[in-house]
Parts: C-alpha cells; structure tokens; sequence
C-alpha cells in the first residue's frame, strides 16, 4: 500500500472519528468540536502509524 492510500484513508478516519465524536456530545457538552477534532487527530495518527507499520512487514 502506497503512503498516499495510508494517507487518504487517515484523513477518512479524521473525518469520521470527528464528526461521530463532535455527534455524540453534541447534548452533553457546549463546545464538543474542542473534544471532536483532538480525537480526531489521534485516531487519525494512530491509523497512519499502524498502516505504515503494516506496510513494511
């Protein structure tokens, strides 16, 4: 798998992770994008090493 797909499919998982995130508090916290986005971010890194890492094996 190309980085360019391990990238591509990371900015997916950013996406989806922020905005289910941002969704589900939506009710219980005001300002839930400040929860969203950084959990975005992370399933986003986690995502892109752990595909990278497969790539390589």
């Amino acid at each position: 798998m190309h980085v360019s797909k391990i990238a591509i499919i990371s900015l997916v998982v950013l996406i989806l992770v922020t905005i289910l995130v941002t969704q589900a508090l939506q009710d219980t916290i005001y300002f839930s994008l400040f929860v969203g986005i950084p959990s975005g971010i992370i399933a986003s890194v986690l995502t892109f090493v752990y595909l990278f890492r497969q790539k390589g094996q």
